[in-house]
């Protein structure tokens, strides 16, 4: 996805527990490890991405109980051809608003690598990944400090990025927010595929630069006066480097008493630190799919 004007910035995650240990509400995992196995047609890379979200997604089980995922997000999940990583994404997407991760450290094997590969036989591999957790419950949030958005679609077809006169018909990204009571709105976006351990702000930004939503109104995003200066355009990943035929992007969007002056993009558990820090706020996921127009 891209601005019209502008790039368009991606998104992000965060997760959880395995041997634990509490002190002063933080929550202490070593030695998470897990083992993944993989087929020929997926990368190494691709592997080890793979591997970290069930690592994270281990921790979390152990430490938290096991999480649904909503009904809308299960939705999104039926439309996609592959449903299993769909699951593994917006799983791990999901956690972020009740444990959040304040520190992570990778650990490496033997090999001086934080993969290790081996062969599993019958063309299937297998990976590993292992490291140590610091994290934090947040609190129950008020039930009337709460907002609700929708998208314009849950579902797009895009050509890809490298495509720059074809993509200039691309669909765009629609949202419209409706808050319980005053509030400052930020929104953030993950695409795993792309890079599964930074955050990324794509509201507010350079053009679209207020925030503060009055309530029991309906707001759309891009907001009313700058809707003539930029949009929030849907691409396919360049296809290039990309061999899928369909992506999961997934939106989080944060609302908060008071104005909180966010980057523009952190390291997960950077992030994972400030959402701990604040005293209210309320969160919201969307995810949805972008799959490759060919013609």
């Amino acid at each position: 996805m891209k601005k019209l004007r502008n790039k368009f910035l991606f998104l992000f995650y965060f997760l959880f527990p395995f041997f634990i240990v509490l002190k002063l509400h933080a929550i202490t995992l070593n030695n998470v490890e897990v083992s993944e196995p993989y087929g020929i047609k997926m990368s190494k890379e691709e592997a080890c991405v793979v591997a970290q979200d069930r690592l994270f997604d281990k921790a979390r089980r152990e430490a938290a109980g096991e999480e649904t995922m909503s009904a809308e997000s299960t939705q999104v999940c039926q439309f996609s051809e592959d449903e299993n990583n769909c699951k593994i994404f917006t799983n791990s997407f999901r956690s972020i608003g009740n444990i959040i991760i304040t520190k992570y450290e990778p650990l490496k094997f033997d090999n001086g690598k934080e993969c290790k590969f081996a062969s599993a036989g019958n063309d299937i591999f297998e990976v590993k990944r292992k490291g140590n957790f610091v994290l934090k419950k947040l609190p129950k949030q008020s039930d009337n400090f709460n907002f609700r958005i929708s998208m314009n679609k849950n579902e797009f077809i895009s050509y890809p990025i490298n495509l720059k006169k074809k993509r200039k018909s691309n669909e765009t990204l629609e949202l419209t927010l409706q808050t319980m009571e005053d509030m400052y709105v930020s929104i953030f976006q993950w695409s795993p595929y792309e890079d599964s351990l930074t955050v990324n702000k794509i509201f507010p930004n350079e053009i679209d630069t207020i925030n503060f939503f009055e309530a029991n109104i309906k707001h759309p995003i891009p907001t009313t006066k700058a809707q003539q200066k930029y949009n929030l355009r849907v691409h396919f990943p360049d296809e290039e480097f990309f061999s899928q035929n369909e992506v999961i992007e997934l939106l989080m969007v944060i609302g908060t008493k008071e104005k909180i002056n966010f980057f523009d993009d952190y390291d997960y558990s950077d992030f994972g630190q400030i959402l701990g820090d604040i005293e209210n706020f309320r969160k919201i996921e969307k995810s949805y799919i972008i799959r490759k127009r060919d013609n």
